[in-house]
């Protein structure tokens, strides 16, 4: 049986640090805070989607594709937000090399997934990917307040805040926006949903970084 490496001495005074600036919370804090968080992100989600809309061209795109797009896109985020809200062990958060697992590997997948299959059908609109501009700012505008509620959901109940928690509920805000813009956009071409509905996941991801790592 191999014995687990101890923490570094500077993770051990980090660690004993946050543990003295810890606010005591009530008991199940972080079940309500989940609770809380899922229903406002599934209520701005479907406020979102009826304020766009769905796309005209929904009756002729091909389910298989379709389908196959929106469960994957689904599947990562949730994965992705289940990682970056966990508390793990003596809450000091998910394992380091699993949320680098997970900020590494999913966008890659995803990607994969979008060049690879693009649903259109014969009302689909084409345009020249530099025109993706506006997609990308919805999907900053739907994952920024997202992003917002997995910080509140995760504010005071870690020990330790590190980026990469923060990295994987950007991922998982711009994939929830992403699978919204996918539903509502008409525009086919692997070009436009990679500068428009992919692309900005990398912001976000820089961003949930930052916030998780202030004090």
């Amino acid at each position: 049986m191999s014995i687990p490496e101890r923490p570094s001495a500077g993770a051990r005074d980090r660690f004993l640090k946050a543990a003295s600036r810890q606010v005591p919370l009530p008991p199940r804090t972080w079940w309500r805070r989940i609770l809380l968080g899922s229903l406002a992100s599934g209520g701005w989600l479907v406020a979102m989607l009826l304020l766009l809309g769905i796309r005209p061209d929904w009756h002729d795109l091909p389910v298989t594709g379709l389908v196959l797009t929106l469960a994957g896109l689904l599947l990562g985020a949730i994965v992705a937000a289940a990682l970056g809200v966990a508390r793990g062990r003596s809450m000091v958060g998910p394992s380091t090399e699993r949320l680098a697992a997970v900020a590494a590997a999913l966008p890659l997948l995803i990607l994969l997934l979008v060049v690879g299959i693009d649903p259109h059908g014969p009302s689909s609109i084409g345009s020249p990917p530099w025109h993706a501009g506006p997609c990308g700012l919805l999907v900053l505008g739907i994952a920024l307040p997202l992003l917002g509620i997995g910080r509140y959901v995760l504010r005071g109940l870690i020990l330790s805040r590190p980026g990469l928690v923060g990295a994987c509920l950007g991922l998982a805000a711009a994939t929830f926006a992403h699978l919204v813009i996918r539903v509502h956009c008409p525009i086919t071409g692997p070009g436009h949903a990679l500068l428009g509905h992919l692309l900005p996941l990398l912001p976000l991801m820089a961003i949930g970084a930052w916030l998780t790592r202030r004090k």
